[in-house]
């Protein structure tokens, strides 16, 4: 869970030298100068990031996706930024009673030369529990077959969070990461005051600390597997 916005902003102000602003949130729509600038810099840090890394988990969202009947594509939520392929997996559907499984995924390309003639003319598979999903150049996925009827497709994407607005608005980044973000902020409020000098300094903590937060949330420990087969001697009596 992260800090609220409120909360982010004041750390930047204290800081800074600067009044905080009340903690109940009265008049935070309507700061000016400073205190309004800290907030831009708070959503500045919060937006580089998520910039450095499309794949945090924090950004990992669930969909399950109801197909309609004569529907082979479906568009991907609003807040979509990238998908994970190997997530999609076709429920039961008890009207249908089909069997659950993971769905494997094919390119554009294998779809029109092997698929989409099928699915045009109802030939050999007709419509059905589809058993495919297949990218499109859009941002959306397609299933082979058609279906049939109302089934349900649940898959894991990864979402680009808008800027925080509400005071008590929650940061999508988890506390703990917050020094991340004050660095950041103070960086951008440094060079709003033009102090260079103070901006390079934070932004090589912002680096650093950002480079920090990637080794523990997104890069995977090397991991060895034994290839070695064990043999049962056999010994002859």
């Amino acid at each position: 869970m992260g800090s609220t916005f409120l909360t982010l902003v004041n750390k930047v102000l204290v800081r800074m030298n600067e009044v905080q602003l009340d903690l109940a949130g009265d008049g935070f729509d309507s700061v000016r100068n400073v205190q309004a600038l800290a907030k831009e810099a708070v959503n500045s840090s919060v937006r580089m990031v998520l910039q450095d890394g499309q794949e945090w988990p924090f950004l990992k969202q669930t969909k399950v996706q109801t197909l309609s009947a004569g529907t082979r594509l479906y568009s991907f939520p609003t807040d979509f930024s990238v998908v994970d392929w190997d997530t999609f997996y076709m429920k039961s559907l008890s009207t249908k009673q089909n069997t659950p499984a993971a769905l494997p995924v094919i390119s554009y390309e294998d779809y029109i030369k092997n698929y989409r003639s099928l699915d045009d003319t109802g030939s050999v598979f007709g419509t059905g529990a589809p058993h495919t999903v297949y990218q499109t150049f859009e941002e959306k996925f397609g299933v082979t077959p058609v279906p049939d009827d109302s089934y349900e497709v649940e898959y894991v994407y990864w979402s680009t969070p808008t800027d925080m607005v509400a005071y008590n608005e929650s940061c999508i980044i988890p506390s703990r990461f917050d020094h991340v973000i004050l660095e950041g902020a103070l960086m951008a409020m440094m060079r709003f005051r033009s102090n260079e000098q103070g901006a390079v300094a934070h932004q090589n903590n912002f680096d650093k600390n950002l480079k920090a937060m990637r080794r523990v949330l997104l890069d995977e420990a090397p991991t060895l597997r034994s290839t070695v087969i064990n043999r049962f001697s056999v010994h002859a009596r």
